[in-house]
């Protein structure tokens, strides 16, 4: 299959260089192909190995593709509506974004089938061409709109480094995944601390508890959907992995406050529930926020 992956940060160096090992074709699409010659993975045991794919930085070369993979982060999706836009409409789209923003940008695209995925894997940029595995999660796909009849030919790309699972209501995977950033994000931001030490360190676990109680106080009927349990097992299973957003503020870069912590917070609010610490997380990184590179 031909697969072409617009952005080549964390996770869509990870999806191309596992796609790629199960035999697609990966082409990326990226700002500045002077800039990029060459494409790495590095896992746990292993040294960096080069990720067998082309590198294009024109959308017309991702024409005739049979699916095209959205990797870069919501606030970089209203760059990027003209041109998906101008994809044939038959091609499939299948979007990565953290948070629940996201879901309101797909209702106006033209394509005729429109899938999600919601990424539990821990994984970073070492450099500007390689991507760091740092630890296995699941990862759950399931259609926006539309059919697609070669979806197991994708999920084929399964194994057990790369766990791809099908599911027929993607949206509350996607709610799921914005309650476990919640919990991990903002405290490893504010702490700089990695995953792992979230659990290791008692204060901090304290602290972790406490957000977990009061989600659940808001969110009740969660609470045998997301255990606190599984939580901590996210938490071992990416001890070495630096969140997201924690890997944001450490560059500079404008954080993903507002569609995955201020989303959960407005979804809570409309329980009439509210969560105090996590909303004091979200104010306080919101004033970090405004040096970020939306001022850029």
């Amino acid at each position: 299959m031909k697969i072409g992956i617009v952005g080549a940060g964390a996770i869509g160096l990870l999806f191309g260089a596992y796609l790629s090992e199960s035999d697609h074709d990966i082409t990326f699409l990226v700002r500045k192909t002077s800039k990029v010659h060459h494409l790495y993975i590095e896992k746990k045991t292993e040294n960096p190995k080069q990720i067998t794919c082309d590198i294009v930085s024109d959308i017309t070369d991702l024409k005739q593709m049979d699916l095209i993979i959205i990797a870069v982060k919501y606030h970089h999706l209203t760059h990027l509506e003209v041109k998906l836009n101008s994809l044939p409409k038959h091609i499939p789209l299948l979007f990565l974004q953290n948070g629940l923003s996201h879901i309101s940008f797909l209702r106006k695209l033209p394509q005729e089938t429109v899938l999600i995925g919601s990424v539990l894997h821990g994984a970073t940029k070492i450099n500007n061409s390689t991507v760091q595995h740092l630890g296995i999660g699941p990862t759950y796909i399931g259609f926006y709109k539309g059919q697609w009849a070669s979806i197991n030919s994708l999920m084929e790309g399964n194994n057990e480094e790369f766990p791809l699972i099908f599911t027929g209501d993607i949206e509350q995977m996607l709610v799921k995944k914005a309650m476990l950033n919640c919990l991990i994000n903002p405290l490893t931001t504010i702490a700089q601390v990695t995953n792992g030490e979230l659990v290791e360190n008692d204060s901090y676990k304290a602290i972790l508890r406490g957000m977990y109680d009061e989600m659940m106080f808001a969110f009740d009927d969660w609470r045998e959907r997301l255990i606190w349990e599984e939580v901590v097992s996210l938490c071992e299973n990416t001890r070495g992995n630096r969140s997201s957003m924690l890997k944001d503020f450490e560059n500079g870069r404008m954080m993903e406050l507002d569609t995955i912590v201020g989303a959960i917070i407005e979804k809570a609010a409309q329980r009439n529930k509210t969560l105090p610490i996590l909303q004091a997380f979200y104010l306080l990184l919101s004033e970090i926020n405004k040096e970020g590179d939306y001022r850029r």
